[in-house]
């Protein structure tokens, strides 16, 4: 761990520390991306994909288990970045305790009776009777899991809070490691879910001591503690803090119920079809979520002291970076999806190609509604994100009574694809009403140029398609020379494509390089 563990406390260290966490937030990806290249196919050579798909939605229910805390993890993060930029400590430490101490007994009432009526949850998801008894087990362990964690969330948002971002990686890149040793082991020794279940969550009970530890040397100022509950404090955590909670669960319960549909509709094996796609196109928004942390931390500062013109200006940078990492590589994994999946798990399936294409489509809808809905935070919203998820449930629910007719590609594209694009189109346009001269047009004529600047890179990299070796090549191996053909030719030519249409200017570029450069070149 780095020898220097305070926060930043001047603007130029700000800078610096928004910088420095976006990249360990992209390192700690990989890690994890990393770990789960290679837990997948070892989940799937001991299981199946019956066995990943049931893995799957177990652990879309462990992510809806942290209704409590993931939530209100932005507030408080949001309380403390405000705090070291006005030394009100004690206002954040009242703020944070007392919506902790709502946080545990949210968790206790929900969680408990989660754990006690655990098999019929099972049943009524749809798991098969095969793993009715070890997805009982691992629901229950989740839950009281849960509880614990949900409470030790609030030191990891104290450490996000600080802008430190970068040291809460380094937790994560110490620990995934760790568990992807003990969960091949297991599984070689032949351990089911429970088995796996209990490794998940002796992670995450691992990282919330450390995140307790280390945010108690960052920022020893900030307090969490029965002393500090105050009831002047709640009107403001409602207000603000519980709207968090509730976009937290609304999203929790938007990304479970797809999965839990398929289940459902479809069976075990196109749940793991599903889950498969899923988590390859993950693999492509791996920088999404550290670029967006970095800029709730920084951009209440940018809102709070900055111009009109500033403020737009602001949105338009965020929105081209939003792009670079997230339109091209969706673009690039929906052309090559397919071969990726054969080259890493060795399986192929007819499904596969268009649920890829079409949670890509959902992603790209996600990623940007995401930044908007973190800019609509940053200055400070709490109605039209809880709108949006509503709507997306909306639509999620329209679309259920006909699960059967429309079938697995009908319910991607309804549930996910179009509950992704509404709530786009929905939080674009809340941001008139937060940022004076703002309007979504705006950005219309920056989207086109990178959709364009995408169809150009993957253009050229389509020769890597008509790639043929004749000297009797394993088909794994020559699609992975075409994945890398692919992968080296589009890096070459997206630098090109973005300055020719337009996409980023030349001052923008050379700074992001210059950004980069200097932060791999300074010590950690």
């Amino acid at each position: 761990m780095p020898a220097n563990l305070s926060a930043p406390s001047s603007g130029r260290e700000l800078a610096a520390s928004i910088g420095k966490n976006t990249l360990f937030g992209v390192a700690g990806n990989i890690v994890h991306v990393s770990a789960r290249v290679i837990i997948v196919p070892a989940m799937i050579r001991h299981w199946g994909l019956d066995g990943y798909g049931i893995w799957a939605v177990l652990m879309s229910i462990a992510a809806y288990i942290t209704l409590g805390g993931a939530g209100v993890k932005s507030a408080f993060q949001k309380y403390v970045a405000e705090a070291t930029g006005t030394g009100d400590y004690d206002r954040a430490s009242r703020r944070i305790s007392t919506g902790t101490a709502a946080v545990f007994l949210l968790s206790v009432i929900l969680l408990v009776p989660l754990a006690v009526f655990a098999k019929t949850v099972a049943v009524a998801v749809g798991v098969p009777q095969a793993f009715l008894s070890a997805a009982t087990k691992a629901i229950t362990i989740l839950a009281f899991t849960g509880i614990v964690t949900n409470v030790t969330q609030t030191y990891q948002s104290i450490l996000m809070g600080a802008h430190r971002i970068d040291l809460r990686e380094k937790i994560n890149i110490a620990l995934e490691p760790i568990t992807t040793v003990f969960t091949i082991a297991l599984l070689i020794l032949g351990y089911g879910l429970v088995g796996i279940c209990v490794v998940f969550c002796a992670s995450q009970l691992a990282g919330g001591i450390l995140w307790c530890y280390f945010s108690r040397r960052v920022l020893p100022t900030v307090h969490v503690a029965p002393r500090f509950v105050s009831r002047s404090e709640v009107r403001e955590l409602i207000r603000f803090g519980a709207s968090y909670q509730l976009v937290s669960m609304l999203e929790a319960l938007y990304a479970a119920v797809l999965p839990i549909a398929i289940l459902k509709f479809y069976g075990a094996n196109a749940a793991g079809i599903f889950a498969l796609a899923g988590r390859l196109v993950s693999f492509a928004t791996m920088i999404e979520g550290s670029y967006l942390q970095s800029i709730l931390s920084g951009g209440s500062l940018v809102y709070a002291s900055s111009s009109v013109k500033q403020h737009n200006d602001f949105i338009l940078k965020s929105f081209k970076a939003m792009a670079v990492i997230s339109i091209l590589p969706l673009a690039f994994i929906a052309l090559y999806g397919t071969k990726m999946v054969f080259v890493w798990t060795g399986r192929t399936d007819p499904l596969l190609e268009g649920a890829v294409c079409l949670l890509c489509a959902a992603d790209v809808c996600k990623s940007l509604s995401s930044l908007c809905r973190v800019l609509y935070r940053v200055s400070g919203g709490a109605v039209m994100d809880n709108a949006q998820l509503l709507l997306g449930l909306g639509v999620t629910f329209l679309f259920w009574p006909f699960g059967h007719k429309i079938g697995f590609f009908g319910m991607i594209a309804g549930v996910r694809f179009l509950g992704q694009f509404w709530g786009m189109i929905l939080m674009s346009l809340s941001l008139t009403s937060r940022f004076k001269g703002f309007h979504p047009r705006a950005l219309t004529p920056t989207f086109l140029r990178f959709c364009v600047a995408a169809a150009v890179i993957l253009g050229a990299s389509a020769v890597a398609l008509h790639l043929r070796l004749s000297w009797g090549i394993n088909p794994r191996v020559l699609d992975t020379i075409r994945i890398l053909t692919a992968a080296v030719i589009s890096l070459l030519v997206a630098v090109p494509a973005l300055l020719f249409t337009g996409s980023v200017s030349r001052s923008e570029a050379r700074m992001m390089l210059n950004t980069v450069s200097r932060k791999f070149a300074s010590p950690a």
